[in-house]
């Protein structure tokens, strides 16, 4: 404790020492360990700053049938999960507002689907992130095998084709889900859909592998966290479910157009970097440093306020990639009826970036039940 205060104390004094390095936090200048670095960082006061700023001219809207939904979601959940702390968790995320901010203008059926879904996959993640199967790489292995399976069986070119093989109560969950989806869903959009899965399950399960090697050594540059975030943060999926929600008949040769691979690509992206900054202070709280906002100060040696604007940077430069993506748009195609189905799938893609922020303000899965706050900014103490 008291070799931490005089580092901070000589800390400053170099700070008053070297003027020119304005802006740069001495006391991040040298590389340390994961608990120096926490050590660092907790006890910190953060000011999460207003981002609905960062997205100018995008919507922020809840879906008209969300009470119906949440208590459907409510129902379905016990069906299935039978661990009441991991239910109690669910609770407090509100999945039925997330995708009723996700897809404002889903029918009923259509954003129950979506809520189950977003319900399914975060349990889903949670056996990796924190379950049994966080330390276990065998079970790992036959947890992806069987999420493989599933996926193919339900969402590949023969959809619920032949008899149904034992499953767990999980995978008989996304069942429900994906049993819907392919029946309102073109053959290219179920094809889109089981691609970004496949990526993310993938993804997902090798993490547990990478830190049975790395360890604790999380400390990635920005560049190299930005892609494994792109591999494993589960927005994909998300973004191209859309063509579901909204029964969209749009053949691949237009989606795999430069324009919206850019559009995808780069909402996936601000979804990526919101979540990272609305949960930081909760993740440096529970001893994990994988995150935009600490990566961003350790590679720059900077206070994670600094940090915090960096990341924001980022939404903003993304948000502006995206929507001079919008001007280079394959419009018109020819169709007029193809060519609202793209402007469709397009605010899609922005409604769920947008939603995906607007979620993290009305729930307390981030900012804690009673932040302190001004308007939308949010202070917070690590």
């Amino acid at each position: 404790m008291r070799s931490t205060k005089l580092r901070k104390i000589l800390s400053k004094i170099s700070l008053l020492l070297h003027p020119f390095h304005k802006g740069v936090d001495p006391s991040l200048a040298t590389p340390r360990s994961k608990e120096d670095w926490l050590g660092e960082f907790k006890g910190s006061q953060v000011m999460i700053p207003d981002l609905y700023a960062l997205l100018p001219g995008w919507r922020f809207a809840v879906n008209k049938h969300y009470e119906t939904v949440r208590t459907k979601l409510d129902e379905w959940m016990l069906s299935w999960v039978d661990d009441q702390e991991n239910c109690r968790r669910m609770k407090l995320a509100d999945f039925a507002m997330l995708a009723g901010c996700f897809y404002p203008d889903a029918e009923e059926e259509e954003y129950l689907m979506a809520a189950y879904y977003h319900l399914w996959v975060f349990v889903w993640d949670d056996e990796l992130d924190c379950g049994p199967l966080t330390k276990d790489l065998e079970k790992v292995a036959m947890f992806k095998k069987e999420t493989d399976e599933c996926l193919n069986s339900t969402l590949g070119s023969e959809p619920f084709n032949g008899s149904r093989q034992s499953m767990t109560p999980m995978m008989k969950a996304f069942c429900d889900v994906a049993e819907k989806v392919a029946a309102g869903s073109t053959p290219d959009a179920r094809s889109h859909m089981l691609h970004e899965l496949i990526g993310y399950v993938d993804s997902a399960c090798a993490l547990p592998y990478r830190r049975s090697i790395e360890g604790d050594r999380e400390l990635f540059s920005r560049e190299n966290f930005l892609a494994q975030r792109a591999r494993s943060g589960g927005a994909g999926p998300s973004l191209i479910l859309p063509l579901y929600i909204y029964h969209l008949n749009i053949p691949s040769s237009i989606l795999d157009h430069e324009s919206l691979q850019t559009i995808f690509t780069q909402a996936c992206l601000i979804v990526h970097l919101i979540n990272d900054i609305v949960s930081f202070v909760k993740e440096l709280r529970d001893d994990q440093l994988d995150n935009i906002v600490p990566v961003l100060a350790i590679e720059h040696r900077i206070p994670l306020q600094a940090a915090i604007e960096r990341a924001c940077e980022l939404v903003c430069t993304a948000r502006q990639t995206l929507e001079d993506a919008e001007k280079r748009l394959p419009l018109p195609t020819g169709n007029e009826e193809l060519d609202k189905q793209l402007l469709r799938y397009v605010q899609g893609c922005k409604d769920v970036a947008a939603g995906n922020l607007h979620w993290s303000y009305q729930n307390a899965r981030y900012f804690g039940s009673n932040p302190k706050r001004e308007g939308n900014k949010i202070f917070l103490r690590i």
